[in-house]
């Protein structure tokens, strides 16, 4: 993390036409070595009617904003959707030649955590304070960060049109998991603000609440194992389900059954027998 820091503070500095491919492949690169330092391995579990669906929506050309919508019961979340993002089985299945940047809809102060306080000065294990390291966020990786307790029209407005540009990861939970048979609500404002013809991915990380609990607070018992990634075939969000009147009472139906998608993907081992793609 501290030689990221430096790399990041380095790109902030520069002019670089190539910024946001550069800081993409450094968050990869952190994400592989972030999940072989604690042991964890990741398949891939691809339903059979995804690679089809994505031909037809012609998800290759890059013509319809396109959002994955992956569960949230883990830090780990973070370096697995990495991971998966450049994994050459779901860019065949997207019909991609190579791993595109994202831009992610995140909380600011996500380090926080990682500075230590001795009197009056603030130490930074990463080699960078949390503030700064939310500038990199920005300014680096081109993300977009919603301010805790603030309204947050802004930036999913500001999100959405990044999605005209690039593709997009949210975690629609919003927060991390307390328990292992838990999938926190949608924020159903996040559906007011999306394009109408979005194309959404839900995805779903089985078995990575065991790694890393959220619960008891600040629990540092990081285990080694498996998470099964589900990747449940993209729905077209341009029909009743987005509708173009933005009051965030028609958003709930969206919210609801992405949730529902989120859980039959979850505690359904039978669902859609595609076959295991191990690394």
């Amino acid at each position: 993390m501290r030689r990221i820091a430096r790399t990041k503070r380095r790109l902030r500095q520069q002019a670089n036409p190539d910024l946001l491919r550069r800081s993409w492949r450094l968050n990869c690169e952190w994400a592989e070595r972030t999940l072989r330092i604690f042991g964890v391995h990741v398949e891939i579990r691809i339903d059979p009617d995804f690679a089809p669906l994505a031909r037809d929506l012609q998800l290759d050309r890059g013509g319809r904003p396109l959002l994955f919508l992956p569960s949230h019961q883990s830090i780990l979340d973070h370096p697995v959707m990495n991971s998966v993002l450049q994994r050459p089985e779901l860019l065949a299945a997207l019909g991609w030649s190579e791993s595109t940047p994202c831009v992610i809809l995140a909380r600011a102060g996500l380090w926080k955590p990682a500075e230590v306080r001795l009197g009056p000065w603030r130490l930074s294990l990463i080699g960078a304070s949390a503030d700064e390291a939310d500038r990199f966020l920005t300014e680096v990786d081109g993300h977009v960060l919603l301010q805790r307790s603030r309204d947050t029209g802004n930036p999913t407005q500001l999100f959405a049109r990044k999605l005209q540009e690039r593709p997009g990861v949210v975690y629609g939970a919003g927060t991390t998991a307390a328990h292992p048979l838990q999938c926190l609500p949608m924020q159903h404002g996040l559906f007011a603000q999306l394009p109408a013809d979005v194309v959404v991915i839900p995805m779903v990380f089985r078995g990575i609440h065991a790694l890393w609990p959220k619960c008891p607070r600040g629990n540092l018992r990081i285990n080694p194992g498996r998470v099964e990634v589900v990747v449940c075939p993209p729905m077209l969000g341009e029909t009743t389900l987005l509708p173009r009147k933005r009051a965030l009472r028609t958003q709930l139906e969206p919210a609801t059954l992405f949730q529902a998608v989120h859980l039959a993907s979850l505690y359904n081992p039978e669902v859609a027998a595609a076959p295991v793609l191990r690394p």
